[in-house]
């Protein structure tokens, strides 16, 4: 994240209405409270790019497809079960993902990719409102890339269901990366749409204050971006064997979306 000149991370503005506005040279469109006073920070529009919105469409009409030509009906277990797989995947792999690159370790990884974004994730804790003049739902562009198109690859051995189950993890993926976008926008006065409004009022997503606390220094608790099991077995088991960073290092290289797909196959073709 750049430098910016003041830290107006603990600051709050009083909501008003909005309008949209283009940032010169920046590149994308910026959404900016017309009452809100010179120093606050503006609103980037969220948006995800054409090749992972293409790549996960497909694998959902793949499934679709392949769902309407087999003999087997999909009923409402099958959709249940599709829904709670996915959303109990993508809450462990998003906590343990930040958890990771939370790390000061990852600042020094021979992976260039890795200390990048460590390097981000990091200065974000300094400077939390830069965050609200970058395009946040755009960043896991090439991670929902990368994860639709391994689906794609293992299209031919994989069922319907494992094809919307990883379609899904994306789309929970962006729910809980925008949920974190609109929670700093909430603690910095802006309004933010009603799905994230209500949803942290009414306890479906983490709530603005809830995240509030993982930016107190140091840093070392609710690493999560979806109401899940990070304050009942993450989080109590990550502390429990010393913080491991081993144990995260393997996790975060071994159970990851692009490695757990073909772990899930191969697991399949065992038990078959």
């Amino acid at each position: 994240m750049g430098n910016i000149k003041k830290d107006i991370s603990s600051k709050a503005e009083e909501p008003s209405s909005t309008k949209t506005g283009r940032a010169i040279g920046d590149g994308f469109a910026m959404k900016t409270d017309s009452a809100t006073k010179g120093n606050a920070p503006r609103l980037a529009v969220q948006s995800q790019g054409s090749l992972p919105t293409a790549l996960t469409a497909l694998l959902v009409l793949w499934g679709v497809v392949q769902q309407y030509q087999s003999e087997d009906s999909f009923g409402l277990l099958h959709l249940c079960y599709c829904l709670v797989v996915s959303y109990v995947y993508a809450d462990y792999w998003l906590w343990m993902l930040h958890c990771f690159l939370d790390r000061k370790e990852n600042l020094s990884s021979q992976i260039a990719p890795i200390a990048e974004l460590a390097k981000k994730f990091q200065d974000h804790h300094d400077v939390p409102a830069t965050l609200l003049g970058e395009n946040h739902f755009g960043e896991i562009d090439d991670l929902v890339t990368a994860t639709a198109g391994i689906g794609l690859a293992l299209g031919a051995w994989t069922s319907p269901s494992t094809k919307f189950i990883v379609a899904l993890v994306t789309a929970w993926g962006g729910l809980g990366g925008l949920n974190h976008f609109y929670g700093h926008a909430l603690t910095h006065g802006h309004q933010v749409p009603a799905l994230y409004k209500y949803g942290q009022r009414w306890g479906l997503l983490p709530t603005s204050k809830h995240h509030k606390q993982h930016h107190t220094a140091p840093f070392e608790e609710n690493w999560n971006f979806l109401n899940g099991l990070h304050g009942v077995l993450y989080e109590p088991l990550y502390f429990a064997g010393g913080s491991s960073y081993m144990a995260l290092f393997g996790m975060f290289y071994s159970l990851n979306p692009f490695c757990i797909q073909v772990l899930a196959l191969a697991a399949g073709s065992v038990l078959a």
